[in-house]
């Protein structure tokens, strides 16, 4: 159950046109039915969507003025579904961020989402926010989870209430606490209405996206960030005065192009993006500044018996406020794993320890 008055204001991030009737199209129904306030903030168009628009609209090549065409009539989409849903046209904002490139602004640091994101926190003040979860296989819903949770310092602490959904499930995601919206009937038939408004994409994925028109809307509550993951092949994430520490198990032989994505966030250092091409064997690795594109400190990994330990030097970063790693795997525009918090909280309850009992033993 999710208790929902007229005093609340909720707020869905929402990757795509569609994802806000598939993910939350029973929710915007209940907020609407009370008397709450909604905004959908949506962040892509939706326009790199090649191969639906080329088989409906029967054509080969598809040009930039095409996309931009298709982009609006996704929006005209998204606004058709939220009047279906009792919402009004107008609460829908787009961001117009590029569709499939949320990755990339995330590793270029974009201040321009996260200002966007802070500035729509702040202005519309919610009660309730809904983000897409970490785990989300399309790597726009991983990356913009992270965009979210950094832009939450937008917001007094304890005033919102943050739950997360899955729209592509990966093989393996964490086993968070979930919580469901049980769908009256008529909630039911009219979020499938809603999700039928996304006339392009049901054209060739009718009985996919209608099938999310299901009895139970599913939610999960977000976990505060923990050192050990039993489902994620970052096994252990965890930061220490001098470094951040990795675990990666079971650590086969390393494809050509994974890598290691790195995103701080820097009292000292702002936005720090880095990248680490994967080790066969131990040895030291360098890292990449994805803004500037400069070759930076080297890494260690040490591989043995199927596990690798990566050590990042982070000296000088220090405070830092947000920290999220990746494994890129990537299965045609899925990723196999998403982003993953490490806890910057309790780091710094340890430094500060390491810190009392270092001076307590000075002569």
């Amino acid at each position: 159950m999710i208790p929902i008055t007229s005093t609340d204001r909720l707020m869905i991030l929402a990757p795509h046109p569609d994802d806000e009737s598939l993910a939350t199209g029973g929710l915007i129904q209940r907020a609407r039915a009370v008397g709450a306030k909604v905004r959908v903030i949506m962040a892509t168009n939706g326009d790199n969507n090649p191969w639906p628009q080329r088989i409906i609209e029967r054509r080969i090549f598809v040009s930039h003025h095409d996309r931009a065409r298709w982009g609006a009539r996704r929006r005209r989409e998204t606004r058709h579904a939220l009047q279906k849903l009792g919402a009004e046209s107008g609460d829908a904002l787009f961001l117009n961020l590029p569709d499939q490139g949320i990755t990339d602004l995330l590793l270029r640091g974009s201040d321009n989402v996260l200002a966007a994101l802070r500035m729509a926190y702040e202005v519309e003040r919610p009660t309730i926010l809904v983000i897409p979860s970490a785990d989300d296989s399309h790597p726009d819903h991983s990356a913009l989870h992270v965009f979210a949770r950094m832009a939450l310092d937008a917001l007094p602490a304890g005033s919102v209430r943050v739950l997360e959904f899955i729209v592509h499930r990966s093989r393996a995601h964490a086993p968070l606490e979930k919580i469901a919206l049980h769908l009256q009937p008529g909630e039911q038939a009219t979020k499938r209405e809603a999700i039928l408004c996304h006339e392009t994409q049901v054209k060739l994925s009718h009985r996919r996206f209608t099938a999310y028109a299901r009895p139970e809307e599913p939610y999960q509550i977000p976990a505060e960030p923990a050192e050990d993951s039993d489902v994620h092949p970052i096994r252990r994430a965890w930061l220490d005065r001098f470094a951040l520490r990795l675990t990666i198990a079971p650590y086969a032989r390393p494809q050509k192009g994974r890598t290691l994505s790195i995103a701080l966030e820097s009292c000292t250092g702002g936005h720090v993006r880095w990248s680490l091409d994967l080790l066969t064997r131990s040895g030291w690795g360098h890292l990449r500044d994805e803004i500037t594109g400069a070759i930076l400190r080297r890494a260690t990994v040490r591989v043995q018996g199927g596990v690798a330990e990566v050590c990042i030097p982070i000296a000088g970063l220090r405070p830092i406020t947000h920290a999220f790693v990746k494994l890129t795997r990537r299965k045609f525009f899925y990723d196999s794993w998403g982003w993953r918090a490490v806890p910057v909280q309790a780091a710094a309850g340890r430094n500060e320890t390491l810190l009392a009992v270092a001076k307590s033993h000075r002569p």
